[in-house]
């Protein structure tokens, strides 16, 4: 992650911006002399809000904590298990 002052974000904006897209760098953009923004992708972006409304889901985290104990547990189904029982309910076995 790169920080450099508004007026030189200004004058990089489409390279900046290039970069962002492609390379998935960050930028944090100082106003004298304080960071102020951040020039990050919108693939990022979008993937912190899910991030954020995921941890902010009481169930959904209750799901994954109990699924992490299943794990560490092994209480897990083989690959094989997995399978036949999706073939199930594509047969409408379900």
């Amino acid at each position: 992650m790169e920080t450099i002052p508004i007026t030189e974000a200004k004058t990089r904006i489409a390279e900046l911006a290039e970069r962002v897209a492609r390379e998935h760098d960050h930028f944090t953009i100082t106003r004298n002399g304080r960071a102020d923004v951040m020039l990050i992708s919108v693939a990022e972006y979008e993937s912190m809000r899910e991030t954020l409304d995921l941890l902010s889901d009481n169930e959904a985290l209750a799901d994954l904590r109990q699924s992490r104990e299943d794990f560490a547990a092994g209480d897990v189904f083989a690959l094989g298990e997995v399978r036949a029982e999706l073939e199930q309910r594509r047969a409408g076995g379900g």
